[in-house]
């Protein structure tokens, strides 16, 4: 699984997946893990955008893989 390391990457993996979040998985690098937060923020917008909210995150060696639900 090659992670995402930027936020052009991330919008077009979650505006084009086409299925229920929680077949979807979202692997960030570290890179994109920025002190502030801001770059998640912008994914936490598309994501929210899309009806779907987290549902967790396994970390693994220099990214993590997010996982989404139905926002309820």
């Amino acid at each position: 699984m090659k992670p995402i390391t930027t936020l052009d990457e991330a919008k077009l993996s979650i505006k084009s997946f086409a299925g229920v979040p929680e077949d979807f998985v979202l692997p960030v690098s570290d890179e994109m893990q920025d002190p502030v937060g801001v770059n998640m923020a912008i994914v936490g917008d598309w994501i929210l955008a899309r009806g779907w909210e987290p549902n967790g995150f396994e970390q693994y060696e220099g990214f993590k893989i997010y996982r989404f639900k139905l926002l309820e």
